[in-house]
């Protein structure tokens, strides 16, 4: 009886011993930083709640946020999808994915949305457009057309330099926006670490997330190093996910995807200056979204070389420019208007209205502005407006009078 009883306490530990050795294996799988897919197990039935406790949080928007959902679930399959930044719990499928593997980084940029497609070791991995109304998916290029392995885990565009750029684990690359080929900048410097998602702020300020450390950094676009920025997120990150910003609101937003206090894919915000996240709500079905872009308002801007007047005709002289649309979205109504420093408006009369001006378009635009005032100032302020969003820049520019005959 005492080696039965000794044989069954035995079997017990031993029973509980491997339970337990099972049990740090998952966890410590689940720790280990990694840029791919998570295995998602989540139940749906927790997902409206927590997407109920968070509505109302952020102001509507007439425009979508753009996604893309990386696992097959109950009612949504992989690919291109949209939701509105209030009610995350809800997301609409645009169309099923046509890439290769899975979309890990994207970004919005002169009207479209450009993502980049996770690497499997396999073929050429691909920098992409996808349509935002169908779907439908348009191959650019390779971003490894040297064939190393390379694989981005971010993509983010800046409006202000016009440049685009991609991350892998370790290092930020340029992008061709034409071709899809990338070249090397700089490793972020960041022990085992792994960048998951890159983003443009509105002042052209480049941050990434990571996941050895679940932190914030803001990044040096000349040599690629990366600077922490706060004490972390308050959030245990994990596998894809991705980040942008929200450039008419100046938000940072994560649609990131959590190991703890539970596995769920969910919206964030994030401060950018104490790099602390705050939950908007859960995904759909927790769904793991990457891909992600959101559209910004069209912003025109006057190339300061081309500004030129003419020579007094009937009381009038002629002011042109050429303006271009750096936004993300078409300008509508564009127009000159001049004044001096005091802000007297000095372009009366005939005035050119552009009713359109498309994201990277630049058009020559044209204003009429009374001689006998612009006879009497040596700087004018020359303003471009647009109606869509209601976006204007304007930038001084000196004038040279010779008696009847104006000109800048």
């Amino acid at each position: 009886m005492k080696i039965k009883i000794g044989v069954t306490f035995v079997l017990i530990v031993l029973i509980i011993s491997i339970s337990t050795v099972e049990a740090i294996h998952n966890i410590n799988e689940d720790e280990t930083p990694s840029s791919g897919l998570a295995n998602i197990t989540q139940t749906y039935e927790q997902t409206e709640i927590e997407m109920k406790n968070y509505i109302g949080k952020i102001n509507d928007k007439s425009l979508p946020f753009y996604g893309y959902n990386t696992w097959k679930t109950e009612e949504l399959v992989q690919g291109p999808v949209s939701f509105n930044p209030a009610t995350p719990g809800i997301i609409d499928q645009i169309a099923p994915t046509t890439s290769n593997s899975f979309i890990s980084g994207a970004t919005w940029a002169l009207g479209k949305w450009y993502g980049c497609e996770f690497s499997l070791g396999e073929g050429d991995p691909f920098i992409w457009t996808i349509n935002t109304v169908i779907g439908e998916m348009s191959v650019i290029g390779s971003y490894d057309m040297e064939e190393t392995n390379l694989s981005f885990n971010g993509l983010a565009y800046d409006y202000i330099s016009g440049k685009m750029y991609g991350c892998s684990n370790t290092a930020l690359y340029r992008v061709n926006m034409n071709t899809g080929a990338s070249s090397f900048v700089g490793n972020f410097g960041i022990s085992d670490g792994v960048m998951i998602a890159i983003t443009f702020d509105e002042s052209g300020n480049l941050y990434g997330t990571e996941l050895t450390t679940d932190c914030l950094y803001l990044i040096n676009t000349l040599n690629g190093k990366a600077t922490k920025v706060g004490n972390g997120l308050g959030i245990d990150i994990n596998f894809a996910q991705d980040m942008a910003f929200d450039i008419d609101n100046e938000i940072l937003y994560l649609s990131a995807y959590t190991i703890s206090p539970v596995k769920e894919g969910a919206l964030y915000t994030c401060n950018k200056f104490t790099g602390v996240a705050e939950k908007v709500g859960t995904f759909q079905e927790a769904a793991e979204i990457t891909g992600f872009a959101i559209p910004y308002c069209g912003i025109p801007q006057i190339n300061p070389s081309t500004i030129s007047g003419g020579i007094l005709r009937i009381g009038e002289s002629k002011i042109k420019a050429s303006v271009k649309n750096i936004g993300g979205l078409p300008c509508t109504n564009v127009t000159l208007k001049i004044a001096n420093k005091r802000s007297i408006i000095l372009s009366v009369g005939s005035k050119e209205i552009i009713p359109t001006l498309n994201p990277g378009e630049t058009v020559e635009v044209s204003t009429s502005m009374l001689i006998g005032f612009g006879f009497l100032t040596k700087t004018l302020i020359v303003t471009v407006t647009e109606s869509s969003c209601g976006k204007t820049e304007s930038i001084p520019k000196n004038a040279l009078m010779f008696g009847l005959l104006w000109a800048c």
